[in-house]
């Protein structure tokens, strides 16, 4: 799960004066303080009647880009974060423009480990975030590279999910009201061997997006009007898109499963 700032550059260009201090850095540590923590409190709320929380923390930063890794055990699961994550952003992003001209976006994709994708561990970077008895573990794989190519793609103050993860999620949607809007396909770099990828926003009907508040921040991928893709046009679209990667350039997938 990746939250990116929008407009962090213009932003610090802007308050940098010469022999001052500028005000950004304030700006950037509050961000990467209180992100985790309406993470925390969204998770908490999310998974109050259940038995178990999964396990959920900072991966990495990079940059102006705070990833989060959890491992649920279950679709279920699995939605629940997805709910969390998706109302942290959107609340934390209507109220970022109060204090500072910036705007957030996420995304949410899943990765499995095996033969498609690997953990590593790296001894030399002890300490340097998750860490498995003090080693610092690290994920490699093209699942993995999907979500970074994701967020280039969506629009500030919205939330879009990898393919994989959403089919995943399709069955069990409707209990928490999670909706998924088609919005076109795009070529991401190094992705699904140059084939086009279908680009999924999610969203609450009780907790939309805010709209954008100036003519730069018009969205290349938005809701469009009309209703949400039904649970099984999702599930039939991840079918179609691994049929056609298997007959067009071999790449064989199997749908994730929890």
């Amino acid at each position: 799960m990746s939250a990116d700032i929008v407009g962090a550059t213009a932003f610090k260009e802007s308050t940098q004066v010469r022999d001052e201090t500028p005000a950004w850095p304030a700006a950037f540590e509050t961000f990467f303080r209180e992100l985790p923590l309406v993470l925390m409190g969204q998770v908490a709320m999310a998974f109050s009647e259940a038995d178990r929380v999964p396990e959920l923390g900072v991966w990495k930063v990079i940059g102006d880009e705070m990833v989060f890794r959890a491992l649920p055990r279950s679709a279920e699961e699995a939605l629940l974060l997805t709910e969390a994550f998706y109302r942290s952003v959107i609340d934390y992003d209507s109220r970022v423009p109060e204090r500072w001209p910036l705007r957030l976006r996420g995304c949410c994709w899943a990765a499995r480990i095996g033969e498609r994708n690997i953990e590593i561990e790296i001894p030399e970077m002890a300490g340097a975030g998750h860490t498995h008895g003090g080693t610092y573990v690290d994920y490699l794989g093209p699942d993995v590279d999907a979500g970074f190519r994701l967020i280039e793609r969506v629009g500030v103050g919205h939330v879009i999910v990898s393919l994989n993860l959403a089919e995943a999620l399709a069955p069990v949607a409707d209990h928490a009201g999670l909706r998924f809007h088609y919005v076109g396909e795009e070529v991401l770099k190094g992705v699904y061997r140059g084939r086009p990828y279908p680009m999924l926003l999610i969203s609450f009907a009780d907790r939309m997006p805010d709209p954008p508040r100036r003519e730069e921040e018009s969205l290349q991928y938005a809701p469009r009007d009309g209703s949400p893709m039904a649970p099984r046009e999702l599930i039939e679209l991840g079918q179609r898109t691994r049929e056609d990667l298997k007959r067009t350039s071999g790449l064989d997938l199997a749908p994730l499963e929890f």
